[in-house]
């Protein structure tokens, strides 16, 4: 038995069972402001799929770690469970990259963009993410040729299952994508901080600043941080994908776990907040008007 890659995984699963609970609530809870947070709304429902995408792939590697070699599904399968949630994760990071992007323009060229941003129709920026699964799965099929041809026995997580081009395609694409996203942050936060008083923005642009600023730290947390560590030192024994287990995809639902609580707090309690003082507001002033 793997104990290392058997709570690994298991802490990753408990994570998912809130990461898919979480963002059910909020589809349900922001189903009637999806027209002013529609990226978001996309965004949690990706994350639902990137929960479900965990179970089958965390249900391997817990059998293998028990049962080892005698497990009933042999590890090279562990490639075709990983993969839909190296493609749900590749999804959401693409996602997160037009989010902030959108938000740099929303607070940099503000006439620009609400002149423009009515006549993007979000069904392109919806397939976007969905082309960039396509690009991946294209590079690891099709350039790099599938999975690695001699999977080491100890493998019990999807990126040991790559052969060395699909390897480097997994791991160069994030160095790529992670700094651009963080750039980015950075610049909106320039603009935020140093300006915020001189902004205008309504609440719901206000709310979905907080929630790009949200999922670029977070992502610099348990995404880039881990990944960079991984790339850098793939034989330490803390990341060793053939040891410790599936660490960075453990670590991704803790981060949206964690995240689901946040945004429930940013989008549905403080909404209920909001609504609950302009009725008392409202009743203040019929009251004023009545008693004169």
């Amino acid at each position: 038995m793997n104990p290392s890659a058997f709570v690994v995984t298991l802490i990753g699963s408990i994570a998912s069972f809130f990461v898919i609970l979480g963002n059910l609530f909020l589809l349900y809870s922001t189903r009637k402001k999806k027209h002013e947070l529609v990226l978001f709304y996309f965004r949690f429902f990706i994350d639902v799929v990137f929960g479900l995408a965990y179970f089958p792939y965390s249900f391997f590697i817990l059998g293998f770690t028990i049962y080892e070699s005698s497990f009933f599904i042999p590890n090279y399968y562990l490639f075709w469970l990983g993969l839909p949630f190296s493609n749900a994760s590749a999804a959401r990071n693409f996602l997160i990259l037009i989010i902030v992007l959108d938000r740099l323009l929303a607070t940099y060229l503000p006439i620009l963009y609400h002149n423009i941003r009515p006549r993007v129709s979000n069904l392109i920026l919806f397939v976007l993410p969905v082309i960039f699964i396509g690009v991946e799965d294209f590079v690891i099929f099709i350039i790099c040729g599938k999975y690695s041809e001699s999977i080491e026995p100890t493998c019990v997580s999807f990126p040991c299952t790559l052969n060395t081009c699909g390897y480097y395609w997994w791991t160069s694409y994030k160095s790529v994508i992670f700094p651009i996203i963080i750039i980015l942050t950075v610049v909106l936060c320039f603009k935020l901080f140093l300006f915020s008083k001189k902004l205008q923005d309504s609440s719901a642009t206000k709310r979905a600043n907080r929630l790009a600023l949200l999922d670029a730290f977070l992502i610099f947390i348990f995404d880039c941080i881990p990944s960079f560590l991984a790339y850098q030192f793939p034989d330490s024994p803390l990341i060793e994908y053939t040891s410790a287990g599936p660490v960075t995809a453990m670590l991704k639902q803790v981060g949206r776990a964690i995240e689901s609580f946040i945004v429930i707090d940013i989008l549905v309690r403080r909404m209920r907040v909001d609504g609950t003082r302009r009725k008392s507001s409202q009743v203040v002033i019929i009251g004023a008007k009545n008693s004169k």
